[in-house]
């Protein structure tokens, strides 16, 4: 009985507390602007990755034999395959995986705003997470990136706490946290890579004696030990996520430097909340002040700011030297600081304002996070509803070829991870072979019975000449048309004839 009473009047206190409040207004208030959109994005389709994933757990589930991407870890298809074997549709999927993430990202950036700055700055954090645009449009779709964000933010929240108080408990937890974010999503290595330079900074050569932190590597190692049997029984390789993947061959390439990976820095924020982040980017350089000081006393090199233009810089650095790209989503690990960031630069002017009229001070800052929010919703609906209807012809083409063919059936297409997910045929793409006679010898040894031209996806530049001149074996099946005169194809499905 006393330990509910001790419970309530700790709910009441709470329930007193300005910013709890707030942060209760502001989880309900980003969790309802999430059902908005998701509401109004139902049925939508899904888009290159989000089929890829889909597909891959329908491959896990033997509904459709699909070629997996070593890639990609298998935490988030096998997830999306648990709950398909439990015959939850794909609303509530999407809801589960992709909503209640994305809703649970406000507070764990609150947590982490709290414990690196303040309270104020917590909650500051937690609203700009919960009205960004970019977050609110990736809500919807069915990706792991806000599930591995979790992690990733929990991993530093955690890591914070055992620097500040040097509990093993808090290093162990952020290692798990750090791998299962890296086990949703590759990106998530970053985050162990972070702590690396920053323990450089902060513990120098000390940090090889720490045995902590060698506890941290071998928790986040074994932590891995379900990918790497995935990847050895699937790809005959257990390093596969690391050692067989694109990116290495994307860099040797040649491809440009990715400068522009710096444009999400204001795409992301805009307006009002980039000069906001702009003046809390050059409050945190306090620090290159007293770098000595910092160097010598690790203690004070637990700068909140530094930490924050470290993060940064090396999210900056990965996408334009290593990987030279990125969409907004990739850079999703800058946001939280970024806020943390404009957090500190309201509180300067809160603080300068409060000198003349502390009510003044508060309708001003609020007044800014109204515009802010306002414009953000405004960006959000924007870009949702401009892509709401965005790739429904593939969609349509693959639920189309599903009906009209039998499970055995081979389709030859580009856009391999959408009508894989949605017609659930065994697929080939175009790419696959080197020419016309070596495809033609393929169909007439195979005979796939469908084959799509579309807009959506490059194809080989003879696809077209074959089609051409194979008009005498294919049929034109399935349409869907840009215009309502039904001159501008863009998705079309031949069918081979019988022979």
């Amino acid at each position: 009985m006393e330990n509910e009473v001790a419970g309530t009047d700790k709910v009441k206190k709470g329930l007193k507390n300005p910013y709890i409040l707030g942060l209760i207004l502001i989880l309900v208030l980003g969790f309802l602007v999430r059902i908005y959109f998701f509401n109004l994005t139902d049925g939508q389709a899904l888009w290159w990755d989000e089929a890829e994933y889909g597909a891959s757990a329908k491959r896990f589930l033997g509904i459709v034999d699909f070629n997996l991407n070593n890639e990609r870890p298998f935490l988030f298809p096998a997830l999306i395959a648990g709950l398909f074997f439990l015959d939850i549709s794909e609303y509530w999927v999407k809801f589960l995986l992709g909503v209640l993430p994305s809703t649970f990202l406000i507070y764990v950036v609150y947590l982490l705003g709290r414990e690196m700055y303040n309270q104020k700055i917590g909650v500051i954090a937690a609203f700009l997470s919960a009205v960004s645009w970019t977050f609110l449009f990736w809500s919807n779709r069915l990706q792991p990136d806000f599930i591995s964000m979790c992690f990733q933010v929990l991993a530093v929240l955690f890591m914070w706490r055992y620097w500040k108080q040097g509990s093993r408990r808090a290093i162990v937890v952020s290692a798990i946290f750090a791998s299962l974010g890296f086990n949703f999503k590759v990106s998530g290595l970053l985050v162990p890579l972070i702590f690396f330079v920053f323990m450089i900074i902060r513990d120098k050569i000390g940090m090889l004696k720490n045995k902590d932190y060698w506890l941290f590597a071998l928790v986040f190692a074994l932590i891995l030990i379900p990918q790497g049997i995935y990847s050895h029984f699937i790809f005959g390789n257990s390093l596969a996520l690391f050692t067989d993947t694109g990116y290495a061959d994307e860099f040797l390439e040649g491809k440009p430097i990715g400068w522009y990976v710096l444009n999400f820095a204001y795409d992301l924020s805009e307006n009002v909340l980039f000069i906001l982040f702009l003046i809390g980017a050059i409050l945190a350089l306090k620090f290159s002040i007293y770098f000595d000081v910092i160097w010598k006393d690790k203690q004070k090199a637990l700068d909140a700011g530094m930490f924050s233009i470290l993060t940064f810089i090396i999210v900056a650095l990965f996408y334009i030297f290593y990987i030279r790209g990125a969409e907004d989503r990739w850079v999703f690990l800058w946001l939280p600081f970024m806020f943390f960031m404009a957090g500190e630069a309201l509180e300067l002017i809160y603080n300068e304002v409060k000198k003349y009229s502390k009510p003044l001070g508060i309708i001003v800052i609020l007044g800014l996070l109204l515009f802010i929010g306002y414009s953000q919703f405004n960006h959000a609906s924007s870009v949702i509803h401009g892509k709401q209807s965005s790739y429904s012809q593939v969609k349509d083409s693959g639920l189309w070829i599903k009906a009209n063919s039998d499970v055995d059936d081979m389709v030859i297409t580009q856009s391999q991870t959408q009508i894989a997910y949605y017609a659930e045929r065994s697929i080939d793409h175009w790419s696959h072979f080197n020419g016309p006679e070596e495809f033609s010898e393929y169909v007439n040894n195979e005979k796939p019975k469908f084959f799509t031209l579309a807009v959506f996806e490059s194809h080989p530049p003879w696809v077209q000449e074959w089609l051409q001149s194979n008009q005498d074996k294919l049929e034109v099946a399935h349409a869907l048309f840009e215009d309502p005169a039904k001159q501008e194809p863009v998705f079309i499905v031949y069918k081979l004839k019988e022979q």
